[in-house]
């Protein structure tokens, strides 16, 4: 009996110990696992790390002098105590949850809409859910718990509201006045006028052709020039444009024994048009031109005058179209009248046969069409390019004229001026050269003062 008791107290004694060693075994392999997956966590973590590394901006507080794992904050769930938290259920649970097969870059960044930060927090919401399917052993509380004890900061529940307006909150002040007179309204009539004008004093150098018709020779003057206008455009459909243009140049004459001083230029005329908006561009117009010469003309070495004032005077009526177009830099006008009347006036008896070829009358009437262009082209910031072209012909004389003015702005007060006229007129024969043509030319460059208004 005692051998039997012996026998199994040694058998008891032997199982204890075998119990105890595969209890001591089974704790080693728990803590074994428990360190792998310790040592996982910061692997991840890790990774996590130098992915963010890549695409956010340094952290001041993750610099420092020595290179050092600082772990970011978004990663306290995975190195905290195990917590089971709603974030990684729901994403992994929602709608834009993506099958394994694609990789875990794709699926973050589809959860995250391309945003860097939330990419980082969603990879880590993904392996937080892939340790709750692998090893629920190792959480033992829930983010309800962890909530509870007051160790999470809890979410806004109500948000701001934004309804109220601050001018709801202002209290208007009432303020007491002693005013007992009617306030009316003043209505200002609209100004269409514009009023604009030019002059200048230049030093000129000029050059005449041996047939032009106010007589000339080569020579280096001063000219005096004033332009004004006074234009109307009530912006509906009327508009009315005048011009009054003044010109008068002196030379000296050293050729000349009978005059010190000699007339280089010298013109007086006035532009008058109305029109009235028939289309986009185009006016119904009527155009009154009249000019003359503001001091008399000498012939070289004589008495004998060649032109006065009055004597003659040019006025022109036509009516027809007009084509106007304004733009940027440009800005021009085109006349076309099928019908115009020219009359010249002589003044003086002595020059009745210079210019009507009849002594006996001092006017003369002529009839035809007429085109008359305008423009003026600012074509770079400082050359502006003023022109006028006109052709009159009563099919049995024609009269052209084309004058163009290119002015080169040097500054607000100095300017530089290049005028070139061609012109041609075959009503006398005193005007034809040599050659047998009757075309004019005269040119003058000049540099000297200019004020615009």
């Amino acid at each position: 009996m005692k051998k039997f008791l012996l026998f199994v107290t040694i058998l008891l004694s032997f199982d204890t110990a075998v119990v105890s060693a595969q209890r001591i075994r089974s704790q080693k392999r728990n803590q074994i696992y428990a360190d792998s997956v310790k040592i996982k966590w910061q692997l991840y973590a890790d990774s996590l790390e130098l992915l963010l590394d890549k695409y956010r901006k340094a952290d001041s507080i993750a610099a420092t002098e020595t290179r050092t794992i600082t772990m970011n904050p978004y990663f306290f769930p995975l190195i905290s105590t195990g917590t089971l938290y709603r974030a990684p259920l729901q994403q992994s649970m929602g709608i834009s949850w993506l099958p394994s097969s694609l990789s875990s870059r794709k699926n973050a960044m589809l959860q995250s809409g391309g945003d860097e930060q939330l990419q980082a927090l969603a990879g880590i919401n993904m392996q937080l859910a892939s340790m709750y399917a692998r090893n629920p052993v190792l959480f033992q509380q829930t983010q309800e718990q962890v909530k509870h004890e007051g160790a999470m900061v809890a979410d806004v529940e109500k948000p701001m509201s934004t309804d109220k307006r601050i001018m709801d909150e202002i209290q208007l002040a009432d303020i007491e006045h002693d005013i007992t007179d009617t306030i009316a309204a003043i209505t200002r009539k609209p100004n269409f006028w514009t009023i604009k004008g030019n002059s200048s004093l230049q030093i000129t150098q000029s050059h005449f052709s041996d047939n032009w018709f106010q007589g000339g020779e080569n020579n280096y003057a001063a000219l005096a020039m004033i332009t004004l206008e006074a234009n109307y455009d009530n912006k509906q459909k009327l508009q009315w444009d005048n011009r009054l243009e003044l010109q008068l140049g002196f030379q000296t004459a050293p050729s000349d024994t009978c005059h010190t001083l000699k007339v280089t230029s010298n013109l007086l005329r006035l532009t008058s048009k109305l029109g009235y908006k028939a289309a986009k561009n185009w006016f119904y117009s009527t155009q009154l031109m009249s000019y003359t010469q503001l001091y008399p003309n000498f012939k070289t070495n004589t008495n004998e005058v060649t032109a006065d004032f009055a004597s003659p005077v040019y006025v022109q009526l036509a009516i027809g179209m007009d084509y106007k177009l304004k733009k940027n830099k440009f800005q021009g006008s085109l006349l076309l009248a099928p019908m115009s009347i020219n009359m010249t006036y002589v003044d003086r008896a002595a020059l009745r046969s210079r210019y009507i070829q009849e002594d006996d009358k001092n006017t003369k009437f002529t009839f035809g069409p007429n085109v008359t262009m305008t423009f003026n082209w600012n074509i770079w910031k400082n050359v502006q390019w003023n022109t006028r072209l006109y052709w009159f012909s009563d099919f049995k004389y024609t009269n052209i004229e084309w004058e163009n003015t290119f002015t080169f702005t040097i500054n607000k007060y100095l300017t530089s001026k290049l005028f070139l006229y061609p012109k041609f007129i075959d009503n006398n024969t005193k005007y034809r050269r040599e050659n047998g043509s009757y075309w004019m030319f005269r040119e003058w460059l000049s540099m000297g003062l200019s004020y615009s208004w």
